[in-house]
């Protein structure tokens, strides 16, 4: 009896923090670039949200301010850095706020229920040395060295 349908498959009720510890991860892009990858939501329309190393602090500090001092009215899109993008895109409707890291055809918005948006950032911030110092050990040796010489 191999063949089954899971009746709520499309069922997710995951907080966004539990999907983000379950999917964060670091690794080196097809370019040799250290990325952090993670989603904040699963199902249809949802996609995980990469974006390089680099721009991770100055990313979580982004939302850290909408944190503190609320969303803009309004945002447009080109190619931006991940925090930029987010400045540029996120927005709140009916109690979900959403924002990309990247603009462009396939990139997803993080969705986030408004009562969870404080937790999900204070948790990317508990990352933000981990996923660096991650991204670090996996930059190439000569990239590794030319940092340790500065």
């Amino acid at each position: 009896m191999s063949d089954k349908t899971n009746i709520f498959a499309n069922e997710h009720n995951e907080s966004p923090a539990q999907v983000i510890r379950q999917t964060m991860a670091v690794s080196l892009s097809d370019n040799g670039e250290s990325v952090i990858t993670f989603a904040t939501n699963r199902g249809k329309g949802s996609g995980a949200q990469t974006l390089p190393v680099g721009e991770f602090r100055e990313y979580v500090e982004t939302l850290e301010g909408y944190v503190k001092d609320g969303l803009p009215e309004s945002g447009e899109e080109e190619m931006l850095s991940a925090a930029e993008t987010v400045r540029r895109t996120i927005k709140q409707e009916d109690g979900v706020i959403s924002f990309r890291v990247r603009s462009g055809k396939g990139a997803k918005p993080a969705k986030l229920a408004a009562d969870d948006f404080s937790e999900v950032i204070e948790l990317l911030r508990s990352t933000v040395d981990s996923v660096e110092a991650a991204g670090a050990s996996l930059a190439p040796a000569d990239e590794a060295d030319a940092d340790a010489s500065e």
